[in-house]
């Protein structure tokens, strides 16, 4: 039976996040696996003849435009990576009513032979990363009806056709995929081959996490303790500008708080209900001394001596018990998150929907695991091929929770070839020997998976949001 055990889906939101680091100053990252990759341009709301939401026309059947760079040498290879995202952008604009083109700048490179990242294993065939995206931009934008501010990718934020706005990044979704991985591709042999992977399917997987499908909640600090992304304000500016926790000595911080994104004010504890943006209020009341903390470690220890230390560390503990998190749609349905990865593992877990409930219904497809089997099968075991396509009923509430509008019809746009031919033994997923904990339990380890895991790692890449946009947003 052919295995993917720990070949995995990757989504490294505090990579692709824009940083400030004045009142006009921001920073945009060009690589989802590397936030050291990046340029400062100015961050200014944008003129009449800048403004670029304006609707494409809605007879589209595709509305993504993808920058494609292929750095293989490989042209029909290139060439079949390069019609996968026209295909997966159809089937996504099959379902949304997307009012704005979305634009996508992604990249097939072998992550083995560039230094993209620190930390890659490409030793491991069973610790494959096939790819990672994120939203390119994130701007902050004042929820009325809960009159906080919360972070939108750029992508959902140009749905909405505000008269006036920032100035977008040039992409909104940001993504890179390994030509290192076995990719099958529609119209190659079936069964597909050990440690294969559906290109198709792990594309649309990624540019769902691009349109927002993905949480600030991380252990940011590397001390078992959750929390939402951290911003800080510091007092080299006038007015005050929020930057990035200090790390050198004599640097003070002015102002400290945690932002949620739009997909965690959705958030809840299954157990009695509680919404998670109730825990980031409470966090929030963390106290300090502001002048006197002069580095990150020390506002580290400030944090752990405080009450709010214990939330943080509850919170943790829940990212890794079974069914203890899920997102309450605005109708009421209850998506269950993924809180069964043992150690808590960034990116995956909270960040998908929970694997053992959705692996073989029709929300597969934001599970953390790539299955031995094509998407067009997995749409066939869901029965789900002209009725939701690659996105399921409870994603399709998720995608209209946080702000995007859903077609009142499905029409498959590509057939499918795959989806006649069943999955072998109607398994799409099996386990490695070394993925079974005590309790036979799918483990899942994500260790050198990419992520870098050094403790000042999310440090480096804390969101700080820029004073113009809240002067104008608040």
């Amino acid at each position: 039976m052919k295995n993917l055990s720990t070949t995995l889906f990757i989504i490294l939101i505090g990579l692709c996040l824009t940083h400030t680091v004045s009142s006009e100053k921001c920073i945009q990252y060009s690589n989802p696996l590397n936030q050291r990759e990046n340029r400062v341009f100015d961050c200014l709301m944008a003129s009449p003849s800048q403004k670029r939401q304006l609707p494409t026309p809605p007879t589209s059947d595709n509305m993504f435009n993808v920058q494609f760079n292929c750095l293989v040498d490989d042209k029909v290879l290139c060439g079949k990576v390069e019609n996968v995202f026209v295909t997966a952008g159809k089937f996504i604009t099959a379902t949304l009513n997307l009012k704005s083109e979305i634009s996508v700048n992604a990249t097939f490179l072998n992550f083995c032979e560039v230094s993209i990242a620190p930390g890659i294993d490409c030793n491991n065939p069973y610790k494959v990363i096939l790819g990672a995206a994120g939203p390119a931009m994130v701007i902050p934008y004042k929820d009325v009806s809960a009159d906080k501010v919360r972070l939108y990718p750029q992508a959902l934020y140009k749905q909405m056709g505000l008269p006036t706005h920032p100035q977008f990044a040039t992409n909104e979704i940001m993504a890179v995929f390994n030509s290192a991985a076995n990719y099958w591709f529609e119209g190659d042999p079936l069964p597909m081959l050990e440690r294969q992977a559906d290109m198709l399917l792990v594309v649309t997987h990624e540019l769902v996490h691009g349109l927002g499908f993905t949480t600030a909640w991380d252990d940011q600090f590397a001390i078992g303790a959750l929390t939402p992304v951290v911003a800080t304000l510091t007092d080299d500016d006038s007015p005050k500008a929020p930057g990035p926790i200090p790390k050198e000595p004599g640097i003070p911080v002015d102002s400290f708080q945690f932002f949620e994104l739009i997909f965690d004010s959705f958030l809840i504890l299954t157990e009695d209900g509680t919404q998670m943006t109730t825990q980031t209020d409470e966090l929030n009341k963390f106290q300090i001394n502001l002048q006197e903390i002069k580095s990150e470690a020390q506002l580290i220890e400030a944090f752990k001596a405080s009450p709010q230390f214990k939330v943080a560390q509850n919170l943790f503990i829940k990212a890794t018990t079974n069914g203890s998190m899920g997102f309450k749609t605005t109708s009421g349905d209850v998506v269950t998150l993924e809180t069964d990865l043992h150690p808590f593992q960034p990116s995956s877990s909270i960040g998908h929907v929970d694997f053992a409930t959705y692996k073989s219904s029709a929300d597969f497809l934001m599970v953390f695991r790539s299955p031995s089997a094509t998407l067009g099968q997995m749409m066939g075991m869901a029965n789900s091929i002209d009725t939701y396509g690659p996105i399921g009923p409870l994603l399709r509430e998720v995608l209209q929770s946080i702000g995007y509008e859903i077609k009142g019809q499905y029409v498959p746009p590509v057939d499918l070839p795959s989806s006649k031919i069943p999955i072998p033994n109607k398994e799409p997923f099996s386990i490695q020997p070394d993925d079974a904990n005590e309790n036979g339990k799918n483990n899942n380890k994500m260790t050198n998976n990419g992520k870098i895991n050094s403790s000042s790692n999310i440090i480096n890449v804390l969101i700080a949001l820029a004073y113009i946009l809240f002067n104008f947003f608040l």
